[in-house]
Formats: C-alpha cells, structure tokens, sequence
C-alpha cells in the first residue's frame, strides 16, 4: 500500500496540483473551473467547522445530495475531522433516511435541495443523534430555522483554521490503515440494510489495484454522474480520480451527459449496461435513416468485425487479410460509431449488473471494447476484464491482490487485502459472510480453464436492474402484503430497467371489499380483473412507492386470479414464495408488462 491513508494520498496530490482544476460545473452554457487549492481550502474548512461543532474522532456526517463539488468536499473534510463519511442514495425515501442516519450514529447531515430538505425535517424529532442539519441551498437556511447554510458552516470552520489545524493534522494523519473511513449502506435478503465498514486500507488498496488494470491518467476526461453513495463511484469515481490526479466535469442534468460526451471526448468511458443498450438502440435507430449503401456498408464492418471478434474470442489466430480487409474498409464507420461516444473513445468499461453479450459483441467488432467488471460493496474490485485480454459473458480474471475461489456449491468466494471491516454495529451478521477467511459473496460463478470469472447467478435474493441497482425484493415484498388484500407479492425485474410485481389477492377481504362497494361478480376469477379492485391494487402499489426509492418502486404490476398454493409447489408450508419457481411459471404475464 503506497499510501498510508486517505490524508497522505490527499495531501500528495494537492502539492502537486495545486493550481490546476479538480472539478468542473456547468454553468451559462460553460464549464466553471475549481481548482485543488479550493478544494484544499474548502475540505480543510469543512473539517475545521465540524470539529468545533463537536464531532469526535470515528463520529458519523450523513451526505443526502445529487453530484455536486460539495458532495466530495464534504466528504473529504469528513476524513480530515476523523470522521466517518455516510453516503445516502437522493432517491431515498424519508423513511429510509431515518433508518440510515440513525443507524449510522450520523450527527451531521447534509441535503442540497428543498426534496432532500423536506425528507430529514419530516423525519427530524427521530434523529437522536443528528447535532446540525446543513443546506447547500442558501435559501433554505433562512427559510428553516435550525438549518445552517453550507456557506455559514464552510465559514465558521475557516475562522477557527489556526485553532483546529493541530487536531486535523492528528486526527487525519496519524488516521492508521484499518480505520473505518466511509460506511456504504447495502441492501440485505432481510430488506434492512446493512452498513458495511470501509477503511483506508481498503479504498487505498482498491485504487492502487485499479490502476494496475486500467491506465487512467491527469490527462483523462471523466464525468461525475453515478450516485457517489454507490460503492462503485465512491472507490472507482472519486477515489480513483484523486489517486490519478485525475478532473470530474460534473452532470448536473443527466439528459445531458450525452452533449457533454460529444463536446469533451473522453478516451474511456465508464457506465452501466443500460447506458450501452441505449447507445446501441440509437445507433440502429440511426441507420434505419441512412440510405441503402451506407446501411449495406455498415452490415459489412460489422460483420468482418465480428469474424474477427470471435475468432479473438476463441482464442485463434486472426488471418492477415482479415484485418487488412478490415482495416481497409472499417475507417468511416468507426469514426461514426466513436462520435456517439465524442470521437476519441478507445474501450468502456461496464459494471454493477451483467452486460448481454450481444451487445458488448456488437461494440466490439466496431472495435470499442466493453470491459466488464465484478465486484460488491464488501469488496469492490474482485475481478475486471483488461484492455488487451477480455473474455465476453465474463467479468475478467481475478484483479491485482485479490483471490477468488468456487466453493463446493458453486458460491464465489473472494479473499483480499481490499476487503471491509464488517457490517457497522451487526457481528452476527459480519461473521455470517466469513468462511475461514474468505468472504462469501452470495453469488454463483464458474472459473474458466484461463481464470476468467463467470457470475451464473445468485445464491441470496437480490435483484440487479439493467441501472446496476440493488434491490431486495423482500421488503417491497412485505410492505405491499402489510395491506390485507395482498395475499402474495413477488417483485421481479433482474437485468431489467425498472421493477414489476405480480400479485394475489386474499379471497376474503376482496370479496368483502367487492359486497361494500356494490360490486357485481360471477367467481373469483372474474372479481380479480374488476376495475375497482385494480384501481384499489394500484393505490396500494402507489402507497408502497410512496415509502420506497424511485428505483425500488413498482412500475407495473399484474393480478392473478387465483391465489398461490402449497398444492401446486408455489409456495412453502410457511406461506414463502417459491420465486424460482414462481418467477418461470408466471414469466409470460411478467415479460408482458415490459412491453
């Protein structure tokens, strides 16, 4: 481990970049500049502020914001206090805030929005441990009494500089390498989640194994877009870009990080499988338009790329005039591909669900390779495909420090020195994830004769959309049977953009519900499908998402007419869905509802 903590890597970097700028935000159609040396000053201000508002060392600040410069400021000047930085998805529920910041011990929050704002004030009289809540938002400071603004806080921490520089220096410098430093909040099959301790040693070891992997430099072009609470845009995005000296032009509205691609250029690109089937769909969307020729010239690349894509797959010696060919006709229509990208994209890398194959084959033969990656928030860098050695339908060879193994039932089983510290303030839970040393990932996967890892599936009950989200069904599960007229709930959406459930009704209580409300009805059957009890379903579903994420919400759902029995080896004799099962009896209606 080069660096001994977070501090002396910060430190490192400010020295050396001083007067260049770390990140970039939009504004009147231009990008704004801030420079390490503000980034520096503001931290160190942060930090200040917080330790003479009372936060001790190992304390907890709760981070409630979309992607802004103070989310990482913040987050730093957390570390410089000695304290311990908590990330909270901005689609989080008012319920789900309260159950993580007090879970986390937080004695600090910070929102950057009045939605953010409302969702901690609704909450406020059950956070017992919350000192000072802290708005981005001037506006919101004066309009909420008890709310202090970023700005006031920045500058209460910048008048007591001399006095708390000492403390900073001890608290962030002799800060040791197992020292819990961010807490990432992962879902769990129990529904609640769980904070999984993060130490210095452990994001230290996973940029430095990054790098041995994919080169990224000072000179590189990223975007800072993913939730930084996702452990992924934590190690991957922020970390890996301080460890690189690296900028972050900041996306302030996702629908435009498509203009800011082509108007930037980066020379790698990472994201999420559905960002590259979005491409991909526009990019056939495209070539509908073009005329026969242009379209009939693209068939032929593509299809010489893909000979030689397999043949590269397959481990087999490419013909020479394969390539030349190629290489002869390919030019225009790979730099037409690459402009969807900006024009100077060499390869991307994809993570946090499974990328299909037929789309990372197709950028491939348009020789823009998509890196697939595997890892999870108790240990993010597991396995990655390399730049010069990928294999598709896997997520790379074993990265750089650390193990994987097959256990006798198929489990993946990872050791490393980038692994985390357990599960704050759950013992049982942590030594539940241990073997003898080894972490028990929870997923399925295979070893190829060449050390390439395939996931095959999930041991544990996790959904992961297409958005690289995860998601226990269990709990929006319960909640929609906390109504009494849901007799079973089964939420589906593995690999898929959004979630869909599917829905049985409690013979009873409908049918109580149909005779108070004058509805007429031959059989069960015919009253499931009723208008009224649908719409009775939907405000149940609405009332759910109501109480959940955006990402955990219910899309579409479908009623069944009957309900699930022990009979037909749907359900166990303890009432639980068999969801295997059940899943692929009942595919077709839930396939239908992504129509």
């Amino acid at each position: 481990m080069k660096y001994r903590n977070i501090y002396s890597l910060f430190r490192e970097r400010v020295a050396q970049y001083r007067d260049r700028d770390v990140f970039f935000v939009r504004e009147d159609d231009h990008w704004k500049g801030i420079s390490w040396d503000v980034f520096d000053r503001e931290a160190r201000a942060f930090a200040s502020a917080l330790i003479v508002s009372g936060l001790q060392k190992g304390g907890s600040v709760a981070i409630l914001m979309g992607n802004v410069p103070a989310w990482p400021i913040s987050d730093l000047g957390t570390i410089l206090a000695g304290g311990v930085s908590v990330g909270l998805y901005p689609t989080s529920s008012a319920e789900q805030c309260q159950y993580v910041i007090n879970h986390s011990d937080a004695e600090f929050v910070l929102v950057d929005s009045p939605l953010q704002l409302d969702k901690v004030l609704s909450v406020q009289a059950s956070l017992v441990t919350v000192k000072s809540i802290i708005a981005l938002d001037e506006s919101l400071a004066r309009d909420n009494p008890g709310v202090m603004s970023y700005q006031q806080f920045l500058q209460v921490g910048a008048e007591h500089l001399s006095a708390t520089s000492e403390v900073v220096e001890m608290r962030a410098g002799n800060a040791q390498p197992d020292d819990t430093v961010i807490m990432v909040y992962t879902s769990g099959t129990t529904g609640l989640p769980k904070g999984a301790c993060l130490s210095h040693r452990y994001v230290i070891n996973s940029v430095e194994s990054l790098h041995q992997v994919i080169p990224f430099s000072d000179s590189d072009v990223a975007f800072s877009y993913l939730p930084y609470c996702h452990v992924a845009e934590r190690i991957s995005g922020l970390y890996n870009r301080l460890y690189a000296g690296a900028s972050a032009y900041f996306v302030n509205d996702p629908t435009k990080l498509w203009d800011y691609m082509m108007e930037l250029g980066p020379r790698m690109f990472p994201s999420l499988p559905r960002f590259f089937e979005k491409v991909h769909a526009r990019i056939v969307a495209d070539l509908e338009q073009d005329t026969p020729e242009e379209q009939r010239r693209f068939a032929d690349v593509l299809t010489l790329g893909r000979q030689i894509s397999r043949l590269r797959q397959n481990r087999a010696d490419i013909p020479q005039g394969l390539t030349q060919e190629y290489d002869r006709v390919a030019g225009p229509v790979l730099e037409r591909v690459r402009r969807y990208f900006g024009g100077r994209i060499e390869f991307a890398t994809s993570g946090g669900a499974p990328l299909p194959t037929e789309i990372a084959e197709f950028f491939d033969a348009l020789s823009i390779p998509l890196l697939q990656a595997y890892g999870l928030t108790e240990n993010v860098c597991v396995a990655f495909n390399r730049p010069d050695d990928y294999r598709f339908g896997t997520v790379g060879p074993p990265m750089p420090g650390c193990s994987v193994r097959i256990a006798d039932d198929g489990e993946i089983l990872v050791q490393s020195e980038m692994m985390f510290s357990g599960y704050y303030k759950e013992p049982d839970k942590t030594a539940e994830v241990f073997r003898d040393g080894w972490l028990l990932t929870g997923d399925l996967g295979e070893l190829d004769a060449d050390g390439f890892l395939r996931i095959t599936g999930r041991k544990k009950e996790i959904i992961v959309t297409s958005t690289g989200k995860n998601i226990s069904p269990a709990l929006i599960e319960n909640l929609l049977k906390e109504h009494h007229l849901i007799s079973h709930a089964l939420v589906y959406g593995d690999g898929k953009s959004y979630l869909v459930s599917l829905l049985t009704l409690n013979q009873l209580e409908t049918e109580s519900f149909a005779r108070s409300h004058g509805i007429g009805y031959a059989d069960f059957a015919e009253l499931t499908r009723n208008k009224n009890v649908i719409e009775l379903v939907g405000r149940i579903v609405a009332g759910v998402n109501n109480r959940v994420s955006s990402t955990e919400a219910i899309r579409k759902f479908a009623v069944l007419d009957h309900d699930l029995t022990i009979e037909a080896d749907e359900i166990t004799p303890t009432s639980k869905i068999k969801r295997t099962i059940v899943s692929e009896r009942y595919r077709d209606i839930l396939e239908r509802l992504y129509a």
